[in-house]
């Protein structure tokens, strides 16, 4: 018996081709597969391909295809063969050697689940386990060294003295790395400190460095994207499980470490400074968070919250003692720093708010906006204030003002509101079509600390904003915008009346605001700052990369002490006291 057949491929993915009798024309051919003279698997050639039967031969069902996949091919090479099943006949191109794949394919996989998956004893199990546990902290220890650069960064370091020495070529520039660790990950244009550690990274890359950013609660698993786009690489589930492990395997490869707020600080300032010894450390207070509870204590009168606010304070002041650099965006916080600490290296670096300033005209605009995230006490504070108490009193000049609250998290204390006038809209995704409609916003805030993202933005959006000291703390706002700063009940609410009728304070002050925030919070300001904090040679045509990594020289300061509290009176649960005046540093 003559078979007519011809195998088209041998692969680790699939073998194919076809298999016709002659003799015995509409008979499927039986056919056999052997790998190392051991037959691992039968197909029948009766799958129909219309070259076949354009060639004549038969009715063309004569094709087969085989997954390799489920073959378990060897990781070597192997010699396959493709034969008659009734004979032993082969078909034209069979045997033929296949040379094993060391790539991790789909066959590989398999081979390596069905190894592992398969039974066996306790201590078979343990030996497998160890096995890869073993092979995966190699693997993720090469990906790790790869990612830093590690080989060509040491070479550049084995050859920085010689080149100097022996008038040899001097070795290739490598770009400073940066990482950044942050208790979770960023969100893209949402809350003030995301934005504003997201503009931190940019300012670095600008200046730059190579930045990495990792966090310490990696349960959301893998932030590819939108990270991937802006190059930021992210350290991170499944090649990561810790801030620590980020540390360890890539110990020694950074040049600048920012540690974003005071619990990232608090946990990893021993840790960075072990692994990296060489690194500069930037402690980034964000907000000055004891700051925040003591006034919040001396406002709602509740002592309890000093010692707590004590001990995060001590927390603060460590942090920025073992640091070689503390940045805030509010240069209150920083002359606080100075005064608690005054040997620390205390800077104001903002973050950009990019202007977009809103289109429609004063006159087809109404109505007023607070908006301020609801997991944040002094925003749930705020708003409260100015419902119950401000915007009645503003409702006593313009009885038709609308007050729309946005902010994501809200309680039903604000959602449930009984006045029509009063719009809870909950989360908004885009502020600019809210801001884009009312002629002013406000920002009643009786306590906090920091730099206030909820002014920045709309001022940058060309709607001014009303604001009490605390709120307006770290903005050195031009006039008019200074006159919309008020501190009680009162006042406010003769502010948002003056800015919401009138057509020539409201555009005096859109054009201030806008002047302001270009002049103030832009990439420039921001990066100028910023490399000062880093302690980067100024910015120059000769400023190398070179030159920046030898600037990165850690210089550690000596630590001080002091204390603060702060009062305003009671208030039972559920229900608000009159806000009056305070001093505005939360201080004694």
């Amino acid at each position: 018996m003559i078979i007519q057949g011809f195998v088209d491929e041998i692969s680790q993915e699939r073998i194919a081709g076809w298999a016709w009798d002659p003799a015995e024309p509409n008979t499927a051919v039986i056919l056999k597969i052997v790998v190392d003279d051991l037959v691992v698997a039968r197909v029948v050639a009766n799958s129909f391909r219309t070259d076949l039967e354009a060639a004549g031969i038969g009715s063309g069902q004569h094709s087969f295809v085989v997954d390799a996949a489920g073959l378990h091919l060897p990781l070597t090479s192997s010699v396959i063969a493709v034969q008659v099943e009734a004979t032993g006949e082969h078909l034209t191109h069979s045997p033929a050697r296949l040379e094993g794949s060391l790539e991790l394919n789909r066959p590989a996989r398999d081979a390596m689940a069905a190894l592992l998956q398969s039974p066996g004893s306790d201590e078979a199990l343990r030996d497998r386990a160890e096995f890869l546990a073993e092979q995966v902290d190699r693997l993720l220890g090469r990906l790790s060294d790869r990612q830093a650069s590690r080989t060509d960064r040491q070479k550049a370091r084995g050859r920085k003295w010689r080149w100097l020495e022996h008038d040899c070529p001097a070795p290739p520039a490598l770009p400073p790395r940066a990482l950044v660790v942050d208790s979770t990950m960023p969100a893209m244009n949402r809350d003030a400190g995301s934005c504003a550690i997201l503009s931190h990274i940019k300012s670095l890359q600008r200046l730059g460095f190579e930045v990495t950013l990792t966090v310490a609660d990696m349960s959301g698993g893998k932030h590819p994207e939108p990270f991937a786009q802006l190059g930021i690489a992210v350290a991170g589930t499944p090649w990561f499980g810790s801030v620590e492990e980020v540390l360890r395997r890539q110990a020694g490869e950074w040049d600048l470490i920012y540690l974003h707020r005071v619990d990232i600080a608090a946990r990893y300032v021993p840790l960075a400074k072990h692994y990296a010894p060489r690194a500069k450390l930037i402690f980034s207070v964000a907000d000055l968070h004891s700051l925040r509870l003591f006034r919040q204590a001396g406002v709602e009168d509740r002592p309890e919250l000093v010692p707590h606010a004590n001990y995060i304070r001590n927390q603060e002041l460590a942090a920025a003692a073992s640091c070689h650099a503390v940045v805030s965006h509010s240069p209150a916080e920083v002359a606080l720093l100075r005064q608690w600490l005054p040997q620390v290296n205390g800077y104001v670096v903002p973050w950009v708010f990019p202007l977009r300033p809103t289109s429609l005209p004063f006159d087809d605009r109404h109505g007023v906006a607070f908006i301020g995230s609801f997991g944040h006490e002094p925003n749930l504070d705020a708003a409260l204030w100015l419902m119950e108490e401000i915007m009645p009193l503003v409702w006593q000049s313009d009885p038709t003002l609308t007050c729309f609250v946005a902010g994501s998290a809200m309680p039903e204390a604000v959602s449930r509101t009984r006045d029509p006038r009063i719009k809870p809209l909950g989360h908004v995704e885009d502020l600019r079509q809210l801001l884009n409609q009312v002629r002013l916003t406000v920002a009643p805030l009786a306590y906090g600390a920091g730099l206030k993202g909820k002014v920045g933005d709309s001022l940058a959006a060309g709607v001014p904003c009303v604001c009490t000291p605390f709120a307006a703390e770290g903005y050195e706002l031009p006039e008019p915008l200074r006159g919309m700063v008020a501190a009680d009940t009162a006042g406010i609410a003769a502010s948002i009346v003056r800015l919401h009728s009138n057509r020539d304070i409201f555009d005096q002050c859109r054009a201030a605001g806008l002047a302001y925030i270009e002049q103030a919070f832009s990439e420039t300001r921001v990066d100028a700052a910023m490399r000062v904090a880093a302690g980067l040679p100024p910015a120059t045509p000769q400023a190398t990369t070179d030159s920046i990594n030898s600037a990165l020289k850690p210089a550690l300061d000596p630590a001080a002490d002091t204390a603060a509290t702060g009062k305003r009176g009671a208030r039972p649960v559920g229900k608000r006291l009159r806000h009056k005046p305070t001093n505005c540093s939360g201080m004694p």
